[in-house]
């Protein structure tokens, strides 16, 4: 897979691509999983919409392991990514887009950093807080507490400086 590509010129083209990035080389995305051993499959097309709008029809998927954040141990995951972008360019009006295209920035040579991109969506696909099921996971559920909270020991003084008061009257 290409790292940078010139959306419009591939538009075009009606270029398609079909290829991997080996997980080793999205520093970002392997900082945030368990192993970068592996690769993100990507296929990528290019064309222009029923607007004229040139787009990319990006679908990527990757298997992955991250942590379980209950039993912190490594946890098998899927993402996927299945999405479209479309160049912002200076002719571009903006509202005319339609709400479900992503847009994406180029650079000044008129490319976009393809790789960098669907790193940043496939970072988005990963769970806020990744647990195991409950059934599979390594803490089971007799195992956590979930306890009652003692109301005296919420209370709050009214005034922070009670306590300081209470400690030079000690004295």
């Amino acid at each position: 897979m290409p790292v940078e590509i010139d959306p419009v010129k591939s538009a075009q083209k009606r270029s398609d691509y079909d290829g991997f990035y080996p997980l080793g080389n999205l520093k970002r995305l392997s900082d945030a999983i368990v192993s970068d051993q592996g690769e993100v499959s990507v296929l990528l097309r290019c064309a222009y919409d029923e607007q004229g709008l040139p787009v990319m029809l990006i679908s990527a998927e990757a298997d992955v392991e991250v942590t379980c954040q209950r039993c912190a141990e490594a946890m098998p995951i899927k993402l996927a990514l299945s999405a479209t972008f479309t160049p912002k360019t200076a002719r571009l009006e903006e509202d005319l887009v339609p709400s479900e295209y992503g847009l994406v920035e180029v650079n000044e040579y008129g490319q976009i950093d393809l790789r960098a991109l669907i790193e940043d969506e496939l970072l988005l696909a990963i769970p806020l807080v990744p647990k195991h099921n409950v059934e599979e996971c390594a803490i089971k559920q007799q195992d956590m507490s979930w306890g009652q909270l003692d109301p005296a020991a919420s209370e709050k003084p009214a005034n922070p400086f009670d306590v300081l008061k209470s400690l030079k009257n000690s004295k």
